[in-house]
């Protein structure tokens, strides 16, 4: 199991990621999508903290299946938010 040094670490860098893509989006493409790339943003904003408290309330008992379940909605919201800002591109 990894430490929660390291699972905070992981939600932070994909977060980010996300982020930047939206300003690198925002700066290629202006003038058009800004609503629906903000939305992206708080939306992704959402999702760290959302996150971030459920790292930060783990129970006493069952906690490697707790950071599991976490992990997974962690890659699975950034991968949905990855394909919505691909999706502004088109």
């Amino acid at each position: 199991m990894a430490n929660l040094r390291k699972i905070k670490k992981d939600i932070d860098f994909l977060i980010n990621e996300v982020i930047s893509d939206c300003y690198l989006f925002l700066s290629f493409h202006p003038g058009g999508k800004e609503a629906e790339a903000e939305a992206i943003l708080l939306e992704a904003v959402n999702l760290r903290n959302a996150l971030f408290d459920r790292v930060n309330s783990a129970p006493s008992e069952g906690r490697k299946q707790h950071y599991t379940a976490i992990s997974k909605d962690l890659l699975a919201g950034v991968d949905k938010l990855f394909g919505k800002v691909s999706e502004l591109s088109r």
